[in-house]
């Protein structure tokens, strides 16, 4: 028998207590099995299985190397099933959960595209601005701007957020165009929540950085609802460039203070550390990665 059976069996009868039982379960004489695990007791020069009142039980050694067959077994299966995989037309459900904005405005117009290359794939978006727990919510990938905060989770870096400041037109007419960040002081502002406070809304210019705090009459933790206060005139607002990609365009909104840096931030697909990628999961985020090298608002500075 080679390495591997030999694990195999180790792990029969530390799971039956028999090496009787486990040699039925893999179809070999009992005297085989007792002979094979002798003889890798014999190479490690370590006793694994002790012979108790009721039956067979692990030495300390012996549950060592039980755990870490296990673990090793569980590897290489999970191996063979991705190889698997690959070879297979990628079907299946993706959980994905998002920004409402981000999911809104450039993942659900190009999944047309997504579903005419993998038909066999389907997703199930979870938007939302909370940070979804993905383990207990069971979700796949997460789609999230701004520096992550946990290092159980494993990431790809696959675009860049940057802030700007916008108002409409209607807005600027009445109380005028701020033309460096002190003059926000002045303005109605409308700020975004995190954590119940206000995000400080920042600027640079050369090695010069400046942090402004906004007020105003509006306040909010969601994006949209930040977009819709600045088109109806309500205020200025400092939000990421890609929400108002449309709005700048046709002229609905204005960008203010150009000549002054904002905040730059990663946007990361995210996924849970302790289970295996399976690979409709893969083949979504680099959907979302190829999305965002696209797009000029969106691509890795």
């Amino acid at each position: 028998m080679d390495k591997l059976d030999v694990m195999k069996l180790l792990l029969r009868v530390a799971e039956t207590g028999s090496f009787s039982k486990a040699a039925r379960q893999l179809r070999m004489a009992q005297s085989t099995a007792s002979k094979q695990i002798a003889l890798l007791e014999k190479r490690l020069g370590a006793q694994l299985v002790r012979r108790t009142s009721r039956g067979l039980a692990l030495t300390e050694a012996g549950q060592h190397y039980y755990d870490e067959a296990l673990r090793l077994i569980g590897e290489l299966e999970a191996l063979d099933d991705a190889v698997r995989e690959r070879e297979r037309e990628p079907a299946g459900l993706v959980r994905v959960t998002s920004p409402p904005g981000f999911a809104a405005d450039f993942l659900l117009p190009e999944l047309g595209s997504f579903f005419t290359r993998y038909p066999g794939l389907s997703i199930d978006f979870v938007v939302s601005q909370r940070l979804v727990n993905l383990v207990e919510e069971r979700v796949d990938v997460a789609i999230r701007v701004g520096d992550l905060e946990s290092n159980e989770l494993r990431a790809r870096h696959v675009g860049t957020s940057t802030a700007i400041v916008v108002a409409s037109p209607a807005y600027l007419r009445k109380h005028g165009e701020p033309t460096r960040p002190a003059d926000l002081e002045r303005h109605d502002c409308i700020a975004s929540m995190r954590g119940g406070r206000p995000r400080p809304w920042q600027f640079g210019r050369g090695a010069e950085r400046v942090l402004i705090d906004p007020k105003g009459s509006i306040q909010s933790d969601n994006t949209e609802l930040t977009r819709a206060a600045v088109k109806a005139g309500l205020g200025i607002g400092y939000a990421a460039s890609w929400l108002f990609k449309e709005e700048l365009a046709s002229g609905a909104v204005r960008q203010l203070l150009t000549g002054h840096e904002c905040l730059q931030v990663p946007i990361n697909a995210v996924w849970s550390g302790d289970r295996a990628l399976a690979r409709r999961t893969s083949l979504f985020i680099d959907f979302v990665a190829t999305l965002c090298a696209a797009e000029p608002m969106l691509r890795i500075l």
